[in-house]
């Protein structure tokens, strides 16, 4: 599948904005299931500073900073990407044998996965949560099986709704109002396989946006979208979608991954002046041939 995509962010403000530093996470890398075949960003006003380099996740994080008096601040990001399914595996070890694994690392692979063992600040898990998990990860069950099944309970046991939760929101208050949206079940599920010594992370990306004479589109398409990667030995990442109970593929489209969404945030920043202030946020992906 190949996609144009669109990604435009607006901040309206009541008084002029004297200065402003940014950072963004907005430039996304080739990996092996897409292919950027052109993308730009472009900011309103212009910066006076700019500068990128990439994190320890393998982001492209673009710092800058805006000194002269604005009202208007406007950040468009475009791209043509080709993207491909993901090969789930037929067969997979026990979800054990790979804690054990993880908890003595044999390769460099081992060891990139080990830095999502951990809790991060916006996934902090307890007994509850590891009470929830275990339900899917009966003793000796293969690794995709039990993943399969915990993405599938969090999609039926829990409720999308906007504007119910906030940025900070953690996964015990996800467990408890079973309401959120992508970005909650995304931390919900890593917070559920962390606390049973698994590696995983979150994906900060975007939807195939299917027009209304098609099928019906997925939950979370027309926003940026959150999903979830988990560490298989020997075979990789996989990547898991709750929202929408399925395996990311080709209608999912990788801009940053990170230990949660603080890591790959799309826009965040620090202003002086402003007052109040109205934002609008606007994504297309229209597939093309």
């Amino acid at each position: 599948m190949k996609y144009n995509i669109t990604h435009e962010t607006e901040y309206n403000y009541s008084i002029p904005v004297t200065i402003s530093q940014h950072l963004i996470h907005l430039e996304p890398k080739n990996s092996a299931r897409q292919n950027w075949l052109s993308h730009e960003v472009t900011i309103f006003p212009k910066p006076a500073y700019c500068v990128s380099r990439e994190d320890i996740y393998g982001n492209k994080v673009t710092a800058f900073s805006i000194e002269e008096e604005h009202k208007i601040f406007k950040v468009t990001a475009k791209g043509t990407v080709d993207v491909s399914d993901i090969k789930m595996p037929e067969t997979s070890v026990a979800w054990e044998d790979i804690r054990e694994r993880l908890s003595n690392p044999k390769t460099p692979e081992d060891i990139e996965a080990s830095m999502f063992l951990y809790p991060s600040p916006l996934v902090i898990f307890d007994g509850a949560i590891k009470r929830y998990a275990q339900k899917s990860f009966s003793e000796g069950r293969p690794f995709v099986e039990a993943v399969l099944d915990l993405n599938s309970r969090i999609f039926n046991d829990f409720q999308y709704t906007q504007g119910f939760t906030k940025i900070g929101t953690l996964p015990s208050e996800i467990l408890r109002d079973r309401k959120g949206v992508c970005q909650d079940f995304a931390h919900f599920m890593i917070a559920c396989l962390r606390s049973l010594g698994l590696s995983c992370g979150y994906i900060s990306g975007y939807l195939h946006t299917r027009r209304e004479n098609e099928q019906p589109k997925l939950i979370g398409a027309d926003a940026t979208h959150a999903w979830v990667f988990a560490y298989l030995p020997e075979v990789g990442f996989l990547e898991f979608d709750p929202t929408n109970n399925c395996i990311a593929g080709e209608e999912h489209i990788i801009v940053g991954r990170g230990r949660d969404f603080g890591d790959v945030s799309p826009l965040k920043g620090v202003i002086t002046g402003g007052g109040p202030h109205t934002l609008k946020v606007a994504v297309n992906v229209e597939e093309i041939n």
